[in-house]
């Protein structure tokens, strides 16, 4: 398992493509700062910096970039026959899920803190500045949160990638699981037939956690990104630890 995480850790840190993805992110948020879309986005919540720090740093964009390397890079390797090696060195799938979730995880973690500290350091220079409102702790305990929400996240790709071997069902589960799709559809729909309480069993969806992450610490709101977190990860691991095992390699 550790094998396993060491090894994806050195070929992802070698990769053209981590380095790619991270520079798509940061300009992608770049030009939305400068070109003033995000303020647009804090005067639907409200108005000053606060919001426009939080509506940056909660965006689906990142996820949607994450979620493609993720499916490129675990697709890839049964692609290219690389993951018939390591099955013949780790026979029991568990070690195979593990590691790769662990290297996924400390991965998406990357992307997630660079990303956030770039939007942050764009926002200052472009004189919109950055006020955070729950201070430093706050910071820490979103940035733990969204770490978490990466591991579910993460977790469901590999599912999806390790069922089907097909990067594109990957992607495509990436995407809609980071922008909310499905979440959004349902939630319009329990609201045309008058079912509101779909709208509260959405909130303990993928992206519904990631929304709930602040940066203004809330004790309850932190235990249901972290425990939601967990058993997402749990039950994606799982079947995903089936699928390996039904699955020829």
């Amino acid at each position: 398992m550790l094998n396993i995480f060491k090894l994806d850790m050195y070929r992802i840190l070698r990769s053209k493509m981590f380095y790619i993805c991270i520079i798509a992110m940061n300009l992608v948020s770049g030009t939305m700062i400068f070109f003033g879309v995000i303020p647009s986005f804090s005067a639907v919540m409200g108005s000053g910096a606060t919001d426009m720090t939080g509506s940056m740093m909660g965006i689906g964009m990142a996820f949607m970039i994450i979620g493609i390397f993720f499916a490129l890079f675990i697709c890839g390797e049964f692609t290219t026959g690389f993951a018939k090696n390591i099955f013949a060195r780790h026979s029991n799938p568990i070690r195979y899920i593990v590691g790769k979730l662990l290297s996924l995880t400390v991965t998406g973690a990357v992307f997630i803190i660079v990303f956030s500290l770039v939007a942050m350091l764009l926002l200052v220079v472009t004189g919109s500045g950055v006020v955070l409102p729950g201070g430093v702790l706050g910071l820490i305990t979103f940035f733990i949160e969204k770490i978490f929400v990466c591991a579910a996240f993460a977790s469901l790709i590999l599912l999806a990638c390790v069922f089907t071997r097909k990067s594109a069902v990957g992607v495509v589960v990436g995407v809609i699981a980071a922008m909310g799709v499905l979440p959004m559809v349902l939630g319009i729909a329990g609201n045309y037939f008058g079912l509101t309480w779909i709208s509260d069993i959405l909130q303990y969806t993928i992206s519904g956690l990631s929304s709930t992450a602040n940066l203004v610490f809330s004790g309850s709101a932190f235990a249901t990104v972290i425990i939601g977190g967990l058993i997402w990860t749990a039950v994606c691991t799982v079947l995903g630890c089936r699928a390996a095992k039904l699955k020829d390699i």
